[in-house]
Parts: C-alpha cells; structure tokens; sequence
C-alpha cells in the first residue's frame, strides 16, 4: 500500500469518525424540539442551603444576595442563604451580611489551593453532620449571578419526584453587549435544549453547569466534594455517573450569569474550561469505560463521549488541514472538493438548525447574522484552546474572570 493510499483511508476514516460522533448529538439534539411543560407544583417541604462561593466580589454580590433574599417565592423559613467569602480582600463580606446573608470568611495560607472547589469544600466542612440535619438539598450559585423567582419551587418539585441531583437553565445577563457575550449566549442557548433538555426526555444523565444546581444532601453524604479541577462541575458529574446518580435537567426555570466582554477575558476563561476538562478525561475515562463494561452502564459511555469534546474539535481541524494537504499534494483535487463541499453544506445547515432551535428560548433579541458570526469565531477560538489545554492539562492555576454587573432588569416572573 502507497503512502498516498494510506493517507487517503486514514483521512476518510478519520471523518467517518466524526460524522458519527456528529450524528450521535444530532439525534439526541432533536428531543430537545417541541413545547416543555411546566413542573407541576408541589408543597414546599424541602430546606435549602443556597451556596455562595464568592472572592472579590463586592461589585456584584449585593444584587444576588437581594434577589435571593427577596424575589424568590419560597417561604423563607425553608431556605438560607450562605455565602462563603473566599480569601477577600475587598467588602464581598459586609455587602453580603448587610443584604441579609450568612457569611463564612474563609482564610486559605498563602501557597495552598484557592479557588471555588475549596471554598465550597471549606463551607461544607464548616457545617459538618449539619449540613444533612438542617437541609435537605444544597444550592449552589457563583457571586455574578441572578435567579428565577421560581427556581426553589422547581428544584423542591423536582426533588420530591425523586430527583437527586438537577441542573438548570443556564442564561446570560448580558447577551447583546457585542459579539463574545453573544457568542456565549448562543452556546448555551443551543446546549440548554439540544443536549440538556434532550439528554433529560431520553434518560440521559445530565451535566452540572458551574452554577444553579442542586444536590441532595444525601448525595454529598455519600460521595462527599472530593472534585478539585479548575472544572469542579464537570468532575462531581462524572463521579455522579459513576456512582450511579442520575443529574437531571430543569428547563423552566434559569441562572443568569455575567459573560466576558473582552477577548482576553474570555480566552482566558475558557482555557480554564479546556485545561479542567482534560485533567477530568485523563482520570476518569479509564473509570467510565469499566462501568459501562462490568455494570453495562450506557450511561457512562455517553460520559466518555461528553468528555471526548475537547479531541473532537482538534480532530475537527485536523480534518481541514488534511482537505487541504490532500488536494494540494496527493491531486486528488475534485475528490478532496467534493468532500470539503458536503461538509461545508453540513455546516450551513446546522447553523440554520442551530438558530432555530435557539431561537424557542432566549429571553432575549439579538440579530440572527450576527450569531451566526459569533457562534463561529467562539467555536473556531476553541480550537486552540482544546490543544493548547491538553499540553497543559496539569496547570491547576485558577485565574478568576472579573465580573462588575448586576443587571438585575433581565430576571423574568416565576
């Protein structure tokens, strides 16, 4: 066999791969379609710990602990909200307990882990045998964040149906301030309901988001809050399925979060993600593929492909760069073209699937040309992220993304 051959088998192998891996989300994606119907209401029994990590946040924190204090419509004896000052050298603590809040400040000797893992792990550790006496379930929210009036009578509906760990509708607070924030939005517009809400019709665990999720105090009572990457969220998800906890989703009620503005601001973020996302898949895809082998646990292969990402958008541009290499030095050029043109059409199509579905729930307006745009030049600055992530998978250093907004117009009714 000629090098050239083998060239060629390998490249089409390679996107027989990802045309698979392509099919397997857009058959999924597509029971995320159609009306969602509300949680029917339950009586409000179940007690709250709403967590709050939070460091250097006095721009901000004000706003959540108001809108957690008085806009939700849950009575107020059956929840507390708790915010963990992590290592802050500004006033995060004192806007905090004037708003109404409990504050745990939390002191971390210079050279060990910071970071909202720790600061989560120090408030746990802080209540003890507690925790489980007083609450039934904890919620977690990152400081920039605002909430859904309804968000406690849906997780208390959903615990009561016997839910264990739930994630909610992630949104943004700032969607149309340019095309990086839009580009956020969009992502996550498109995950809530192509794969969240999906994955939650066809029994699919879920995944926890970094923020608005809800765990039973049970849970953590038995598998603890060990996770320590720069993706906390992403790791409790995979030790949930490897324990056998289902995390589902809630589409009716959401978080909104302050999205980077700047370019910078959002790389570095993201590289974050990318870097914890790999630390995650380097030690726990060994695990996952024992379960689904020993406990035939599809559930736990669906993980591996979630946490197989990362390599599918530097598969994806290996790809491209091989479209090009294969015409320009095998000469193959007609066939090469013909591939590129149906990938090409795949692509434009999707984007139009995209945008609908997009389009059933965002709370807000923006321009449909200008998030097609921006969702592309945000996925195209993944791929090097997603590289660059893996070669620097082991850099544990948590940088934290400034948030200076409250925005507190853009929370809907319950």
């Amino acid at each position: 066999m000629s090098d050239v051959t083998l060239f060629a088998y390998l490249f089409w192998l390679l996107q027989l791969g990802l045309f698979v891996f392509g099919m397997y989300y857009l058959m999924i994606s597509l029971f995320g379609l159609g009306k969602v119907s509300k949680i029917p209401a339950r009586e409000p029994v179940k007690r709250f710990l709403l967590l709050v990590p939070a460091h250097n946040e006095e721009a901000v924190i004000g706003y959540l602990v108001d809108n957690l204090v008085n806009d939700l419509t849950y009575p107020e004896d059956l929840y507390t909200v708790f915010v963990i000052a992590d290592n802050c050298t500004d006033a995060t603590a004192d806007i905090a307990r004037r708003k109404g809040a409990t504050v745990l400040e939390s002191t971390t000797p210079l050279g060990e882990d910071k970071g909202k893992p720790f600061a989560i792990k120090a408030a746990l550790d802080y209540l003890g045998d507690q925790l489980v006496e007083r609450y039934d379930a904890v919620a977690v929210f990152d400081a920039d964040n605002l909430v859904d009036s309804n968000y406690l009578e849906c997780m208390n509906s959903q615990l009561l149906s016997g839910e264990k760990v739930i994630q909610c509708y992630l949104d943004s607070k700032n969607p149309t301030d340019n095309h990086i924030a839009l580009g956020y939005a969009i992502s996550y517009y498109s995950m809530n309901r192509m794969w969240q809400l999906a994955k939650y019709r066809l029994g699919l665990p879920n995944a926890i988001g970094g923020t608005g999720f809800c765990i039973d105090t049970k849970v953590i009572e038995q598998i603890g809050w060990t996770a320590r990457s720069l993706t906390e969220d992403l790791e409790f998800t995979m030790q949930c399925i490897l324990n056998g906890i289902q995390v589902t989703w809630c589409h009716t009620t959401r978080v909104y979060d302050e999205k980077p503005e700047s370019l910078k601001a959002s790389l570095v973020q993201r590289l974050r993600w990318c870097r914890g996302h790999w630390d995650v898949a380097f030690r726990y895809v060994p695990r996952l593929l024992t379960r689904a082998i020993t406990k035939r646990d599809f559930r736990a292969i669906d993980g591996v492909i979630y946490l197989s990402m990362p390599a599918f958008m530097i598969f994806i541009a290996l790809m491209w760069f091989l479209f090009i290499v294969g015409a320009l030095i095998l000469g193959q050029t007609i066939l090469y073209l013909l591939a590129l043109w149906l990938w090409v059409t795949l692509w434009i199509l999707s984007r139009i699937y995209l945008l609908i579905v997009c389009s059933l729930d965002s709370s807000v307006s923006y321009s449909k040309v200008e998030a097609v745009f921006s969702l592309m030049f945000f996925n195209l600055t993944y791929i090097p992220l997603s590289f660059w992530g893996m070669l620097t998978s082991r850099n544990k250093t948590w940088v934290r993304t400034e948030h200076t907004r409250g925005i507190p117009s853009i929370l809907k009714e319950g």
